[in-house]
């Protein structure tokens, strides 16, 4: 490693622990701060950067590090995470503040009451309970000091940063780890899509379950037809399902909050769809996930005499419905930890 990239990566180090609209400032104010240095005091960049400390410790200059729930590395990827989750909070009690006012639509005022009704109901219940379990997710990584961008070099941990009167382990410029490769960038925009409807189908299922089903007019109002999911059975199988959901969750927002394919990301992943994977084989082929007599109570009410072969309903009543979708849920969970795995070996510069 010469010199040009020892500096390199010792601001990158220390910028990406600071606040996001002060970090060209802060780069370039560093990056002169250690010509200087080598300059005036006639020392080698190792010996320089060796003076200003580990990045981490160096980072809490500009921070101004104090004691919080969510500290300030972290709450520029919390605060957007926060965002994202309630917006899809919101747009989940949106629509199911919709269905419930055109239920109710037998006149202009029972609609507005209905909806509203449902709308502040559903949204700040929901949006308390995102708030809670973002907030948590993001308070255990800091306590655990979990690095959320790239994996530290063996040898060296974020707790033992600042330690470096032990003899032995004092932290020396060529620990530091490489500036990532652009190849390894994680699509923020696929996280953040996948936050949103993993919260809007989250709030769904917790508030309004009964929207997963089939609906008719009739008599100026939303009659319903069949259910989906076994509502009768909603108490044991919601549990589940949001467990499944929120194992999801977590891994993107590892992904979103981390940014890089790294031994983080990877090793979160295969852990989270190895849970998802289990938890799906419980949801259907152990609960009773489905509305058994789904498929009868659409015959009635529209009266179909027999399903054809070529129509999935057909298949209702057995376990094709359940296996076709275990064997989905099974494939893309390979696939994407089959790109993580080879992204991470192929692109990061991290030993794995």
């Amino acid at each position: 490693m010469n010199e040009q990239e020892m500096i390199k990566r010792y601001i990158y180090e220390v910028i990406r622990r600071v606040p996001e609209d002060s970090r060209e400032d802060i780069r370039l104010e560093l990056q002169t701060l250690v010509e200087d240095m080598c300059t005036e005091e006639q020392i080698p960049v190792q010996e320089a950067l060796q003076k200003l400390g580990a990045p981490e410790e160096f980072a809490k200059r500009y921070r101004g590090d104090g004691e919080y729930l969510i500290g300030p590395e972290y709450y520029n990827n919390y605060l957007w995470v926060l965002k994202i989750a309630l917006a899809g909070t919101g747009i989940s009690a949106l629509i199911s503040g919709i269905v419930q006012g055109i239920s109710h639509a037998d006149s202009i005022v029972h609609f507005f009451v209905s909806f509203f009704s449902e709308l502040f109901s559903t949204g700040i219940s929901g949006s308390f309970c995102v708030a809670g379990i973002i907030t948590i997710i993001f308070a255990v990584l800091e306590r655990q000091h979990v690095k959320l961008q790239l994996a530290p070099e063996k040898g060296w941990s974020v707790k033992e940063l600042g330690k470096n009167s032990r003899p032995g382990r004092q932290w020396t410029p060529f620990q530091l780890p490489p500036v990532p490769d652009k190849r390894a960038v994680i699509s923020r925009c696929d996280s953040i899509v996948s936050i949103i409807m993993i919260s809007i189908f989250s709030a769904l299922l917790l508030f309004k379950p009964q929207l997963f089903g089939v609906f008719r007019y009739e008599n100026g109002q939303i009659q319903a037809v069949a259910s989906v999911f076994n509502l009768a059975r909603w108490q044991m199988i919601l549990p589940v399902f949001l467990l499944w959901l929120f194992t999801g969750l977590i891994d993107e927002i590892i992904r979103f909050v981390t940014g890089l394919y790294c031994r983080t990301v990877m090793y979160c992943n295969l852990i989270c769809n190895t849970l998802q994977i289990a938890l799906a084989a419980v949801l259907l082929k152990v609960l009773p996930l489905w509305n058994t007599d789904f498929a009868s109570q659409l015959k009635q009410a529209y009266g179909i005499s027999q399903f054809s072969k070529s129509d999935i309903l057909h298949y209702w009543e057995s376990s094709f419905i359940s296996n076709a979708v275990l064997c989905l849920i099974i494939i893309i969970s390979l696939a994407e930890s089959g790109v993580t795995v080879y992204k991470t070996l192929k692109y990061s510069k991290q030993p794995v």
